[in-house]
């Protein structure tokens, strides 16, 4: 169970992973060896997964990212989430609720690549649907924040 003093020390590390323990101590007012127990719990508790690099796509000339939905037969669709998980150029995969059984974002330098990737997607026989869409323009895009808008309590601020 998450107290206070642990969801402190993530929204630390959300900010910045690379921070020192001696600044989250400064921080959270707490002890450095403090702040190493208590993120060794995370670790152990699974809670911290491990430490990401944001990079920014387009200037490693990922220019097209695409969200496509697909309609995949009822009994197969672990398996081929699995199977398109592999797939490099798929960073998000979902199986979702409703008529669409699946969502894949992906990413892809050029249309040709992007092309590619449909038409292997139309040659799985268990995929009965698919419904390509190009993101045109990104408003927001956050999977790192997660606690920046909760307090202590984990309520909505």
């Amino acid at each position: 169970m998450l107290d206070g003093l642990d969801i402190d020390i993530l929204k630390e590390l959300e900010k910045n992973a690379r921070i020192s323990y001696r600044k989250i101590s400064e921080k959270c007012k707490i002890s450095v060896g403090t702040v190493h127990n208590r993120i060794q719990k995370l670790n152990e508790e699974g809670i911290i997964h491990g430490y990401l690099l944001d990079m920014d796509e387009r200037k490693l000339n990922y220019n097209l990212k695409a969200v496509i939905f697909l309609v995949i037969t009822g009994t197969k669709i672990k398996d081929m989430m699995k199977k398109l998980s592999t797939y490099p150029q798929v960073t998000n995969a979902y199986s979702i609720s409703g008529n669409i059984s699946a969502v894949i974002i992906c990413r892809f330098k050029e249309m040709r690549e992007f092309q590619e990737f449909t038409n292997t997607l139309n040659e799985e026989e268990d995929i009965q649907m698919v419904d390509s869409n190009i993101v045109l323009d990104i408003f927001k895009e956050d999977l790192h924040h997660l606690l920046s808008s909760e307090n202590k309590s984990g309520e909505k601020e």
